[in-house]
Parts: structure tokens; sequence; C-alpha cells
């Protein structure tokens, strides 16, 4: 399925969105606890200023001087304010005072609430907070004491300019918040994309990968970021292996095809000729089997490049141990005819039973391949030894052979696919360079490794290390 077929998202801009979220989130929180104990001091000091007032109305109350020796509010005792509402009365329910702006209305409202303490009312469009408590007012301290004068005291005042005053530190607050919030954003978003550009470095240098363009080096700020530096080092290890195994199979398809069309030209070749002109029986006989050693010439090669296809993607199966000693002596055995039948001296170490982690088909395939090779660039009367040997931990196996060597400076290419020191012995030796390539991919599923020592004129040494594996009772 193709990138397009999915809606795709910034991770950056969502970690962004989520971090500017989140602030504003908080910032409205503190703004609402700020405004609710903001409102919360206001009306605090609003009612300690109420009661205040009530406290200097308190001491208004002065003796009326009247034959029922009643008391009365003084009002040139009293500053307040003009908007504001009082009654004071006496236990009995007489109305001993009440301020200038007065209603039976605002009357009815303060009388409304019989208990002590503060509450609301409203008059018309006017809301009001009031406060009620009863006191007793000491009159003519001098005589006796004084004369103890229970009163009632009721005392209101608009809530409008309180009410303003919130409104105001509300908006302050507000503007306050968004103010923070607007420059803690443009630093934030700054700090964010600051920090995430290595991030999208990697992004950038990974998007241009491609069949066409291997090329990943990741940035020095990539691999100073502990939680990007192995995700890059990882992605370029990895782009590694996918180059060198696309031009691996880039290189395999182009030499199996070059194979391929050879055997194919030399087998439409041969027959044009036997057709081109009428032959005897012989020559027809002899052109046949020509063809004939031509197609199991392609057969093998088939063969071999199925083989050395297995060898490379099949997954190694656990617990599928092997005796090699007894492999390596089971193959020297089946090729002994050959050895002799190039006059070569096939010798077999006939050592104790080393077990080791490996497939008993690959060893077959693996010492097959080795000695065959060994063989095929072996001169007469020459020689040819094959052995197996524990060194500690390890399984050696090693096939030596005094043949015709390998120059130097083709020992780094015997194992590539294809590849031949000597090509005009391929069509003689029937070898088509995969011999090598597919005992190396052996060794490697079973955790070893191959190397090769080579002289020319003196011969060649294969050298082949594996894990050993204890042998079962």
């Amino acid at each position: 399925m193709s990138a397009a077929a999915f809606k795709t998202r910034s991770l950056s801009g969502q970690l962004i969105g989520g971090v500017l979220l989140a602030e504003l989130l908080c910032a409205a929180l503190i703004s609402v606890v700020a405004i609710g104990h903001e409102m919360h001091g206001r009306r605090r000091s609003f009612d300690v200023m109420l009661r205040g007032r009530a406290d200097s109305l308190m001491g208004a109350v002065q003796d009326a001087e009247d034959p029922e020796d009643n008391v009365t509010v003084d009002p040139t005792e009293l500053v307040l304010p003009a908007q504001d509402v009082y009654e004071v009365l006496n236990p009995a329910g007489r109305v001993l005072g009440h301020s200038p702006i007065w209603s039976a209305e605002l009357q009815a409202a303060l009388s409304s609430t019989h208990a002590a303490g503060t509450f609301n009312f409203r008059t018309g469009r006017v809301h009001y907070r009031a406060v009620r408590f009863d006191g007793v007012r000491v009159i003519d301290r001098e005589e006796n004491g004084g004369i103890r004068r229970p009163v009632t005291v009721l005392y209101a005042s608009p809530t409008r300019d309180m009410w303003h005053e919130s409104v105001e530190a509300e908006w302050f607050y507000i503007a306050a918040s968004v103010l923070l919030l607007t420059v803690t954003c443009v630093a934030l978003v700054w700090f964010l994309r600051r920090r995430l550009s290595p991030l999208q470095e990697l992004a950038a240098i990974a998007s241009r990968v491609s069949t066409r363009s291997w090329e990943f080096v990741p940035p020095v700020a990539v691999l100073s970021t502990t939680e990007l530096a192995p995700i890059a080092l990882s992605m370029e290890e990895l782009l590694q292996g996918l180059q060198l195994a696309f031009e691996r199979q880039r290189q395999l398809t182009g030499d199996a095809a070059h194979e391929l069309k050879t055997s194919i030209a030399v087998l439409k070749s041969s027959l044009q000729l036997l057709s081109m002109v009428p032959r005897t029986k012989e020559q027809y006989e002899a052109g046949l089997d020509g063809l004939l050693l031509d197609s199991e010439r392609m057969e093998e090669l088939v063969s071999r490049m199925l083989t050395l296809a297995r060898m490379e993607e099949a997954p190694v199966e656990e617990d599928e141990p092997c005796d090699l000693q007894a492999i390596l002596g089971a193959v020297t055995e089946r090729l002994r005819p050959v050895a002799e039948l190039q006059q070569v001296d096939l010798e077999g170490d006939a050592g104790e039973s080393r077990v080791v982690a490996m497939p008993a088909d690959d060893a077959d395939v693996l010492c097959s391949n080795l000695i065959v090779n060994a063989l095929q660039h072996s001169s007469p009367n020459g020689r040819v030894s094959a052995s197996v040997q524990a060194q500690g931990e390890v399984t050696v196996l090693q096939v030596v052979d005094q043949g015709e060597g390998i120059p130097e400076s083709a020992l780094p290419h015997v194992f590539e696919r294809f590849y031949r020191a000597d090509r005009s012995r391929s069509r003689a030796s029937g070898g088509a360079g995969l011999g090598l390539s597919i005992c190396k991919a052996i060794v490697e599923r079973s955790g070893g490794t191959i190397h090769i020592q080579s002289v020319v004129g003196k011969g060649t040494e294969v050298t082949v290390v594996l894990p050993a594996r204890p042998s079962s009772a």
C-alpha cells in the first residue's frame, strides 16, 4: 500500500499542538483559580467594610432626651456613602433611624431577613449586600456606669462598584494570561522546532534513499542525540546491507544471464552446424553428444544457482547437528574414482568424530565442492588432502591441493558469484564460478568462517572454521 493512501501527520506539529493545548489549559485553569481567589478576597473585604460602616452607625445611636427615655440616631455623627442604606431598630421593632435614601421596598427587603450575618437582596435593578447584627449601645457612662440600650443594625451597600472592580481584575488576569501564553507559544515553537531539527534532518536524508541512491550519512546533530543515534546507526547498517544485497542480486542476474546466454549460443551454434550440410551417422552422434554435454552444463548451472539461493535465503534449522568427520570420509570415498581418473592422489584424514551445528546435506555440499574444486585445479600426479581437526572450541576443515594456485590479485574475488581467475578453463572444467560462493553461504549460515591461502605454482589451502557442538552419547 502506498504512502499516499494514508493521511500524513507531522510529529513536530502534533508535539507543538499538544504542548500548546496543555499550556492553554494550564493558563485557563490558573486564570480561573486566580479570578476565584480575587472574587473571594474582594467579597471578604466588602463584608469587612460593611461591618465597619455598621459599627460606625452603632456609634451614632444617642439619647433622644424625651420623656420616654428613648434613643435615636444622630445624623451629624455619620459620614457614610450616599448610596448606602441602613436602618436601626429597638427590641420592640420601632425604627430609631434610617438612611436618607429610603422606601417601603427597601424597608421590606432589609427587614425580611431575621438572622444575623450578611445577605444579598435586590430592589429594582440595584443589587445590595447587607449585614445585620444585634448590639448594645451604652448611654451616659458617667452616671451609674451608663444605661444599656439594645438595638438591631441593618446596613446595606450596592455591589455595583465591587463587581465592576472584579470585572476589571478578571480582564487583567485574562490579558496577562493571553500575553504570557503568546510569548511562551512563540518561544515554545522556536524551541521545539530547534530541538526537533535533528529528527527532521534524519527524515529528509531518509526520504532521499531509493534503489538508485543508497547514500545515507546521518548528520552530527542526529548522532549526538541519545534517542536518535541508535535509530540512525541501525538505518545506516540496514541500508548498507540492502545496498549490498541489491548489488549482489543485480550482479547475479547479469552474470546468470551471461552464462545462460553463452550456453544457449553454444547450443544454437552446434545445432546450426549439424543442419548446414548432410553428415554421417557418426558425425550426428558426436554432435548430439556435444549438445547433451552442453545441456548438462546448463542444468548444472541452474542447479547451482538454486542451491546458492536456498543457502542464502533459507533459515538455519536448530538442532540439526552432523558428524563432519564422517561426512568428509564419505565424500572422499565417493570422489576417489574422479581423482584416480585425473591421476590425483586424494587423501582423507579419518580422525575422531566432530559434531558441528550444520545440516548433513549442507556439510555434504561443502565438502564436495571444496574437494571437486581442488581436483579441478590439480595437475596429474598431484595430491589433494582433506582433514577435520579440533582446535579448542572450534572445528577446522582443511582442503589442501598442490595445483596451479590462485594469483594474489584474484584472491579477494574467489568467493564472488561466477568469478573465475582463468575464464578459459570454465568450459573444459565445467565450472561456472559458483562452487566457492555456495561454500561461503553454507559456512556463514552455520556461524563459521572460510579463508583461502594460495601460492601460484605451489597450491591452495582452504580453511573452514566452524563452532563445534559436543556429540551426543
